[in-house]
């Protein structure tokens, strides 16, 4: 009960012009009392504004669709996450609704006036209610990839779903009802092989470790062979770091093909000791090295160049500023649920006060830089509704850690 007492601190600090509305207990609101919003006034809203614009929407130029510039005066946003507020709360994701209602806080200071409600999915029985599909202009989660395809059943036309955390809902993006918050692996990878064309000198080879076992010869180090080969990267292949031709004078450029996680520790702790001999190594991979089991002091040895969907630049003053903020009012340290719940919950709200009802069918035309995570759709991918957004990371062999502007 004392988690729940900060929310109600951060309804009196809602300085925005936000109207909220909290179904924490799902099935057991009273229909007997009237719905109860806690207002505040702030300064003015937008009138609403429609327009008519015709744009070449993916799936081909003919045709032509016409798009409705509908920008509500109050956005209505429903938020489904299993807080399971009737029993032991789930504290990930009290952190991401606490960071959803901070976003919710800043945007309301630059004058954008919202109506939320929230809707408690523990107990995986009980059915969204079809009020908060219908009348929702933004609609985050479920979480689940269960709940997700289940919902989507309840969506009518003009209602998607934001899949906030669940990468394999991505699929599910080809209904055409679900956008994908989470950039999947396969986005990594191929900013990875980008970032390795354009650091490659000419001439040189990049060194793949290969895992020969059937086990690591899986999904992922089976798609990262086939960008390499597509990009034309220069490669030579070895089956371990002793085949590596490791010199003081000229960087080997290395990058490991597996999906056996110890066999990824073992290599990365092998190009450590390499680094740590004043050799010059880069490691190329995706956030998976991160978590597999390596070690912080392996990955700055290696210089390690990592492609991830997630990752928090503390010397960011907007960082520093949210999680201070964050303290004053929660009591509590924000963790990268806290993170997600904001930037998803900043990203999708914005695209709906810039593009009004119909914003899902704009995602290509804004990208936004979050504090945890990017947002990025192109509309070149092979499916447009999934964030492409990558970030670069370096680890330096004096422990400090770059993040890349690219």
């Amino acid at each position: 009960m004392k988690r729940f007492s900060f929310f109600l601190l951060m309804i009196c600090a809602l300085s925005t012009n936000a109207c909220a509305q909290w179904y924490l207990f799902p099935g057991k609101k009273k229909t007997s009392e009237p719905e109860r919003k806690d207002t505040v006034k702030v300064v003015p809203a937008p009138t609403e504004n429609r327009d008519t614009l015709h744009v070449d929407l993916p799936g081909g130029p003919e045709p032509e669709e016409v798009f409705v510039l509908d920008i509500p005066s109050t956005i209505h946003i429903g938020l489904v996450l299993p807080l399971q507020a009737s029993g032991k709360a789930s504290d990930n994701f009290l952190d991401m609704y606490s960071g959803a209602l901070m976003a919710l806080r800043d945007l309301g200071k630059k004058g954008l006036k919202a109506d939320l409600q929230v809707f408690d999915s523990a107990d995986g029985k009980t059915p969204l209610p079809q009020t908060l599909i219908d009348e929702s202009d933004v609609i985050l989660g479920p979480v689940s990839y269960d709940d997700l395809r289940n919902t989507l059943a309840l969506c009518g036309p003009g209602k998607v779903l934001v899949s906030p955390l669940e990468p394999k809902a991505a699929e599910l993006t080809s209904t055409g009802q679900l956008v994908q918050a989470p950039t999947p692996w396969t986005a990594q990878i191929d900013d990875l092989v980008r970032w390795v064309r354009e650091e490659l000198p000419v001439g040189e080879e990049l060194y793949v470790v290969r895992d020969t076992t059937a086990a690591g010869n899986g999904e992922q180090a089976a798609y990262l062979l086939r960008a390499l080969q597509e990009g034309s990267v220069r490669c030579k292949n070895v089956l371990s770091t002793r085949e590596i031709s490791f010199r003081k004078d000229r960087k080997a450029r290395v990058l490991i093909a597996s999906d056996r996680d110890n066999f990824i520790t073992s290599t990365v702790r092998n190009l450590s000791i390499e680094g740590a001999r004043n050799n010059d190594v880069i490691l190329y991979g995706t956030s998976r090295i991160r978590t597999s089991g390596t070690g912080p002091s392996d990955l700055h040895n290696a210089n390690a160049h990592i492609t991830a969907a997630y990752f928090i630049n503390y010397e960011d003053p907007e960082v520093k500023r949210f999680i201070l903020e964050y303290r004053a009012l929660f009591q509590n340290e924000p963790g990268s649920f806290s993170f997600q719940g904001y930037d998803t919950m900043n990203y999708f709200v914005t695209m709906c006060s810039k593009y009004g009802r119909q914003w899902y069918k704009m995602l290509q035309e804004y990208g936004a830089k979050g504090l945890q995570s990017d947002f990025l759709f192109r509309k070149e991918a092979a499916d447009a509704r999934v964030n492409q957004a990558v970030r670069r990371i370096v680890y330096n062999s004096d422990l400090t850690v770059d993040l890349m502007a690219y």
